[in-house]
């Protein structure tokens, strides 16, 4: 089933929650960036699959929150987590405006899923002000909606556990967010032609 949400209000089974998958990760680089942590402090990365991070030589909080959306690094987000905790993330969620979203895992850890639907994560997206975020987003070449929408500035984040869910949800000029979640999972370019054909509704 895929379901969708914009930060314009329009929605379809938005409300439906789904495993969150990589899409957690815009709540913990968030609340990061609003935390008193030190960017610059140097920390170690315990190794995790599909990771960068753990096997960089030197690697800084910030540089993790960078990594953790930029190149969805999961050992990057798990040090996020554990100088946070779970709490100030949620907390975070729910200050942006999200309330069926809830970090409860590591990431690859054995534990319950961490959730989310299309309509948090649109709404949560489209609330976050810290350049930072966005600017790792635009780092981010995972997903095939910045072709789809060629010439417009395209912030996005994908979130996968195949073959369960796959999810996108992306800012597009600074002005709507839009997120497709699908469980079971839908194809990538199936859920960005959705997103993108949102997007062109919007702009018509």
């Amino acid at each position: 089933m895929i379901t969708w949400a914009t930060s314009d209000g329009r929605d379809e089974g938005g409300d439906r929650v789904v495993p969150a998958a990589s899409t957690i990760k815009l709540f913990v680089a968030s609340a990061f960036w609003r935390s008193a942590f030190d960017p610059a402090e140097v920390v170690e990365v315990p190794a995790v699959p599909w990771s960068l991070a753990d096997g960089l030589s030197s690697v800084t909080l910030g540089d993790c929150a960078l990594l953790s959306l930029a190149f969805s690094d999961n050992a990057a987000t798990n040090v996020l987590l554990e100088r946070l905790g779970f709490d100030a993330v949620n907390e975070e969620a729910e200050r942006l405006g999200c309330e069926r979203t809830e970090v409860r895992r590591p990431m690859l850890r054995e534990g319950p899923e961490n959730l989310t639907c299309a309509r948090d994560l649109a709404h949560g997206l489209a609330a976050i002000e810290e350049e930072r975020v966005l600017e790792a987003l635009a780092r981010a070449h995972d997903s095939e909606l910045p072709f789809l929408l060629n010439g417009r500035d395209v912030r996005v984040k994908t979130g996968e556990l195949w073959p369960r869910v796959y999810h996108e949800v992306a800012l597009v000029d600074r002005s709507l967010a839009v997120a497709v979640c699908s469980a079971p999972a839908a194809l990538p370019g199936e859920v960005a032609a959705l997103a993108g054909s949102l997007v062109r509704v919007n702009s018509s």
